[in-house]
């Protein structure tokens, strides 16, 4: 099926927070070229200036800049005899940074026409433009930007706003701020473009921290004191993500999938010659755009769009971006490093705002468990119990962040989520061993009593006939207890010294366990008697694995 020649919401992705002239978009995918525009049809408005035009408050520059340019094509121009706008069109059309950088314009179709009022005959061509355009937000006390404003040509010269830019930026925003929000529950639009309920976009920005919230909204940074933008570690995980589905890897073998694409994602050229993976993974990481179409056309319980998996990782960067934050305050070095990436002008990514931000996790993960429009598939629920086992697990091996939000007072935070999903009894013994570091720092007796008849009804839950192995099968990540190795994120691990806070680099997402690590875990009995459970269950616990042999 062709698609008609008209502007999309969907054909908009983006592409890095730097707002630099410089800065230039990847070409959009598309999955069919669009219908020709037959003759007769309404003409076009004469053309707006576009945002690759070089900028007002430039002109002064650009006399001083030589006036020979070379195109992409190879062929070298003399701009002196143009007008001032003309010449300004073609340096913003040929200045490109690199010759490899894509392309903003690519011919889509040629045809031969026939004017139906005069029988003339001509030729058609139909190109497609990739348009930059950048969006600001500021602070409402502010001067310039109080209002969010967008520098498309309709902003900027036909006075809409807001525009459609606005509009889609703000409702990706929205999706990974609102964690209070209901998904069912409906947003009131405002005219400047953003949901009521998000209130100040910037305040909501500078609460989560612009580095975390552009993980889930799969952009880019750029630093202050830099011009070039690397990919993110979390497009490039997302990347190789792609890439397993794509190849047909199951889900649960997704952690171990082309590990070495992530360790050289930086070096050699776009295609990868021999090696399809591999070429995909560059070409994702290359274009926003690509990557947008792929991620649109996957399912639901891929990894790389997961809803689940994208909480845990949050998590994960929350934990790594407090040690980094805590580092800074005791390095000199550090701190000022700290300082020249801008990340103080947000606040402060300490442990009262680290709490916050995984207590809010954990709260979208609750939200989308019991509350979601329809009942999660068997594979959902497996990904949401996993997601909050391992939130656990990193919270638990911070002593700092486990006295917020578990230590201090009983909230059930993951208890009164994980308790819905209490038929997920894969994950059994990975919460049998978070309790017995929760034994070492203590925990209030309401939630020790909630966590063991939680565990006690794991234990006693047998799946459906036919349940455990349609999981298998799918790579839903729901096999029966004692299948299959445990996730690589739940490895086991001793508890740490109570005078120390362990390490969270120890439970990175995706760092698949050795064979030896692998083996240790399905062999290791449970001699101990956890301090949270009873003689029966340590007794049933023996009894299951004389059984396994």
């Amino acid at each position: 099926m062709c698609l008609s020649p008209t502007i999309k919401m969907s054909r908009l992705s983006l592409n890095c927070t730097s707002t630099r002239p410089s800065d230039r978009p990847p070409r959009a995918s598309r999955r069919t070229s669009p219908a020709m525009p037959e003759p007769g049809t309404r003409p076009e408005p004469p053309a707006e200036p576009s945002d690759w035009e070089v900028d007002e408050e430039d002109d002064d520059d650009d006399t001083e800049e030589s006036d020979i340019v070379t195109s992409p094509a190879g062929l070298r121009y003399n701009l002196s005899r143009l007008s001032p706008r003309t010449r300004q069109v073609a340096k913003g059309l040929f200045n490109q940074r690199s010759p490899h950088d894509q392309p903003q314009i690519s011919l889509e179709l040629c045809a031969i026409r026939e004017d139906e009022a005069g029988g003339d005959v001509f030729y058609a061509f139909q190109m497609h433009e990739v348009v930059p355009c950048s969006v600001r937000i500021g602070a409402r006390d502010s001067g310039r930007f109080s209002t969010p404003r967008c520098e498309c040509p309709d902003a900027r010269y036909r006075r809409l706003r807001p525009c459609k830019h606005l509009i889609w930026l703000f409702d990706k925003i929205s999706k990974h701020a609102l964690f209070d929000h209901d998904p069912d529950a409906e947003l009131t639009l405002t005219e400047l473009g953003y949901p009521e309920e998000l209130g100040d976009p910037f305040d909501r920005i500078s609460q989560i921290r612009l580095d975390v919230l552009a993980d889930d909204l799969h952009c880019d940074t750029s630093e202050p004191d830099s011009d070039t933008v690397c990919p993110s570690p979390a497009r490039v995980r997302e990347a190789r993500e792609m890439v397993a589905a794509v190849a047909g890897i199951q889900p649960h073998e997704v952690d171990g999938y082309r590990r070495d694409l992530e360790a050289s994602h930086d070096q050699g050229p776009l295609i990868r010659r021999g090696d399809l993976g591999a070429t995909l993974f560059s070409l994702l990481l290359a274009s926003h755009s690509l990557a947008e179409w792929v991620r649109s056309e996957l399912s639901p319980s891929d990894p790389a769009v997961d809803p689940f998996r994208s909480a845990q990782h949050r998590v994960f960067r929350i934990i790594e971006e407090l040690k980094t934050y805590s580092a800074s305050e005791q390095d000199p070095s550090a701190s000022d490093s700290y300082r020249r990436r801008g990340k103080h002008a947000e606040g402060p990514r300490d442990l009262n705002w680290a709490a916050e931000q995984i207590r809010r996790c954990v709260g979208s993960i609750d939200k989308l468990v019991s509350r979601g429009s329809s009942p999660l598939s068997e594979s959902a629920r497996s990904s949401a119990a996993r997601a909050l086992v391992v939130i656990l697990k990193m919270v638990t091996d911070h002593r700092g962040l486990y006295q917020r939000l578990v230590g201090d007072h009983d909230t059930g935070f993951v208890f009164s989520t994980l308790d819905i999903l209490a038929d997920q009894s894969q994950y059994v013994d990975a919460l049998d061993d978070i309790m017995d570091k929760m034994g070492v720092y203590g925990a209030p007796p309401s939630y020790v009593a909630n966590m063991r008849s939680l565990v006690a009804r794991m234990r006693s839950h047998k799946p459906a006939d036919g349940v455990a192995a349609a999981a298998v099968a799918t790579g839903s990540g729901a096999e029966r207890r004692g299948n299959t190795p445990l996730p690589p994120d739940l490895a086991v691990q001793s508890p740490a010294p109570a005078d120390r806070s362990p390490s969270a680099q120890a439970v990175v997402p995706g760092v698949p366990a050795g064979p030896a690590t692998r083996g240790s875990q399905a062999r290791r009995g449970r001699a101990r008697t956890s301090k949270w459970s009873s003689p029966q269950d340590s007794a049933r616990g023996s009894r299951k694995r004389l059984r396994r042999g």
